[in-house]
């Protein structure tokens, strides 16, 4: 009994994505016309479709659409891609991350794990909804995967955060609102747990939403920017059935 209790937690652990078959449930924004739009759409997924693949697979019906992402060459950022993995690591854009500053092994790391699972793509979108657009982007890091047959799983996250052009920076003034991550204390650690955080953006009645699939509570949340402010909008949960 007790080998079958430390398999099970193994099995928990080791997978915690897709162990059981699943459904989506609505748990919080019932009636609300944006959640149950997207409600509609996000039943049409499978779940590995929903997390990993949300921004390829989701279809624009019902009232919803989605911007045009345009992928970012990596070879040409390579400066700007140190600074998003030493804030969605340590919080900090100019902090000191070993793996990053170090040339010879951060180019290995480029070379060999980078150009192969990573992607960075933006768009020009209203994030905040005040009439002025900005560059949002999502960067993909790295390779998503809820088949609970996989050989292993990696670990994943896809934070949304907005790009300051004139600067070559993340713009921290409009990211922090956007950083809905566990454990929130001020904009180093929401930065830093990105980790299983996948978001996405879509439009519903011309305003600009934007959703964060969490991994450890198995819940899709839906967010709007208004007025200076964050709201949370809907909530979605995937229920296991043994």
């Amino acid at each position: 009994m007790k080998k079958i209790f430390i398999f099970f937690l193994f099995m928990v652990f080791a997978f915690p994505y897709a162990v059981f078959a699943d459904e989506l449930v609505l748990v919080k924004g019932k009636g609300c016309p944006v959640c149950e739009a997207h409600f509609k759409n996000l039943k049409s997924l499978e779940l590995n479709e929903m997390v990993c693949q949300r921004d390829e697979s989701y279809s624009s019906k019902n009232g919803i659409t989605r911007p045009k992402w345009e992928e970012v060459d990596l070879r040409e950022n390579k400066e700007f891609l140190k600074k998003i993995h030493k804030f969605f690591s340590i919080g900090e854009q100019f902090g000191a991350l070993n793996l990053i500053d170090n040339e010879k092994e951060f180019e290995k790391y480029f070379e060999g794990h980078i150009l192969k699972y990573n992607l960075l793509t933006k768009t020009v979108v209203d994030i905040d909804n005040d009439g002025k657009p900005e560059t949002a982007m999502l960067y993909r890091a790295p390779r998503c995967n809820t088949d609970r047959n996989s050989a292993y799983n990696i670990h994943y996250s896809r934070p949304l955060f907005v790009f300051d052009r004139s600067k070559n920076l993340i713009d921290l003034k409009k990211t922090e609102p956007l950083l809905q991550n566990p454990f929130p204390r001020n904009i180093e650690a929401k930065a830093a747990n990105s980790l299983y955080q996948l978001y996405d953006v879509f439009f519903y009645k011309n305003q600009t939403y934007f959703d964060k699939w969490n991994v450890y509570d198995w819940t899709l949340s839906v967010y709007i920017q208004s007025e200076g402010k964050t709201k949370k909008v809907c909530t979605y949960k995937y229920k296991g059935r043994a």
